[in-house]
C-alpha cells in the first residue's frame, strides 16, 4: 500500500512539473527575484529559510533543495551555517515529533532487525547516530526512526550536530560552484525544450532508484531477509 501511495505521489509530481512546462507556468518563476529579496531581508531572510527547512523537511522535501539553494543566495560561509542551522532544526523537529506521537506504539511492535539497532542506540548512542548521520544524513527513515528509538537526546543531538557537517560542507561548496556556473550561463539561455525530456527521465530514474534502496534497506533491518532464507532452508 506504500508502494503505491509512493508511485502516486511521484505520478502526481511529474504531472505538476509536466503542467508547469507545458504551460509556460515555469517563466513566471523568477530565482533572482527571490535572492535578491532574501538578501535584502538580512537576518530575518536567514531566519526565513532556516524556520523553512526545519517545518518542511520532516514533511518529506528533500533536504539537498535547501543545501543546494543557500549558497545561491549567500557566501559560502554563512550558506553553511544556515544550512548546517536548517538541518539541526529539521532533524529536532522529527525527533521531538515521533518521540511524543508515537514512540511507544513502534517501540512494542519493533522487529528483530530494528530492535537490535535500538539496543545499540541505547549502549552505543553518540557512535550509532554519528554513523548513521555519515550515511543516511536526514533521511525521513532516519529522522524518524531516531524519535521512536531509545537513543536519549544528548547522544543524539551531538551525534546529529557532528554528523551531518561534513556533507552540509560538501553540498555547501557544490552549491557556490553552481552558483558561480549559473551566472555565467542563465537559466533563461537554456534550451530547455532539448532539455526536458532528459531531465524528467533522469528524475524518475532517481526517484525509483532510491525507493529500492530504502526498500531494500528497510527488509534488510526488519529481517525479512533473513526470515526468506530460514523458509527456504525448511
Amino acid at each position: 500500500m506504500r508502494i503505491k501511495a509512493k508511485v502516486a505521489l511521484l505520478a502526481l509530481a511529474i504531472g505538476i512539473v509536466g503542467w508547469l512546462y507545458a504551460s509556460g507556468a515555469y517563466e513566471a518563476f523568477d530565482p533572482d527575484s527571490a535572492r535578491r529579496w532574501l538578501r535584502d531581508a538580512g537576518a530575518w531572510g536567514g531566519l526565513f529559510f532556516v524556520v523553512a527547512y526545519s517545518c518542511l523537511q520532516p514533511l518529506g522535501v528533500r533536504s539537498i533543495l535547501f543545501l543546494l539553494s543557500a549558497p545561491m543566495v549567500w557566501d559560502p560561509f554563512t550558506a553553511f551555517f544556515l544550512s548546517w542551522a536548517g538541518t539541526m532544526g529539521a532533524s529536532i523537529a522529527a525527533f521531538g515529533f515521533a518521540r511524543f506521537v508515537a514512540r511507544e506504539w513502534v517501540q512494542r511492535r519493533l522487529p528483530r532487525g530494528i530492535r537490535r539497532l535500538d539496543d545499540r542506540l541505547v549502549t552505543q548512542g553518540l557512535r550509532t547516530v554519528l554513523l548513521l548521520r555519515l550515511i543516511f544524513y536526514t533521511t525521513p527513515t532516519l529522522q524518524y526512526g531516531l524519535g521512536v528509538s531509545r537513543v536519549a537526546f544528548g547522544p543524539f543531538l551531538l551525534g546529529t550536530v557532528l554528523g551531518v557537517a561534513p556533507l552540509t560542507a560538501l553540498m555547501t561548496l557544490l552549491g557556490a560552484r553552481m552558483s558561480s556556473w549559473l551566472e555565467r550561463h542563465p537559466l533563461a539561455t537554456w534550451p530547455w525544450d532539448e532539455f526536458a525530456p532528459f531531465i524528467v527521465i533522469a528524475a524518475v530514474a532517481l526517484v525509483a532508484a532510491g525507493l529500492l534502496a530504502v526498500r531494500k534497506w528497510q527488509d534488510q533491518l526488519s529481517g525479512r531477509d533473513g526470515e526468506q532464507e530460514a523458509y527456504g532452508t525448511v
